[in-house]
């Protein structure tokens, strides 16, 4: 009992610490530095190699501190986080095999992709801005930099992941029909 309220309240201090990172930390970095999204890549991790539930924790988390310091509406960053989470596993639920490299990278810079747009997408409806966020060289720059280092990211903890634990062995999805997957 003790042992899972002490895994709780870690998985807690641990996403919070990464979070106040992504907020604090990172942006003093150099340009290509500051583009690294922390909150994206826990997510992702704890998509591909735990569940969806543990995912949604760390959308919740996660997004609150992003939440307490942005300037925008609140709930907007939980929003973003829990949708890209749940694009993501739909993703990977219906069109991945296996628990691959392949698999994880993909995944990953598909959060990464769609973070952006939905972030992006979200805070130009909000503001008032005369130009739109796709014809922005900025923007696609940005992403560029996140995608790097989000699949810098995968291949690091994928291959760190692969040594500590055994639960990267194989599995296969149970056939579906159309309506399933809809």
């Amino acid at each position: 009992m003790f042992k899972k309220i002490w895994q709780i309240i870690l998985f807690i201090f641990l996403i919070s610490a990464i979070s106040i990172a992504q907020i604090s930390f990172l942006p003093a970095l150099p340009h290509f530095l500051s583009k690294i999204n922390l909150v994206v890549i826990v997510l992702m991790f704890s998509l591909f190699f735990f569940n969806f539930s543990s995912a949604v924790w760390v959308a919740l988390i996660g997004g609150f501190w992003l939440d307490l310091v942005s300037f925008n509406f609140f709930g907007a960053h939980i929003f973003i986080l829990f949708s890209a989470a749940f694009l993501t596993y739909r993703i990977s639920d219906s069109w991945l095999t296996n628990r691959s490299l392949y698999s994880f990278s993909f995944l990953i810079l598909i959060a990464t992709v769609i973070f952006n747009i939905i972030r992006e997408g979200l805070f130009y409806l909000i503001a008032d801005h005369s130009y739109f966020f796709l014809f922005q060289g900025g923007f696609w720059l940005d992403l560029l930099y996140q995608c790097a280092w989000s699949v810098a990211a995968a291949l690091l903890m994928f291959n760190l992941a692969g040594i500590l634990t055994r639960r990267l062995k194989p599995f296969f999805l149970e056939k579906r029909t159309l309506y399933d997957i809809i």
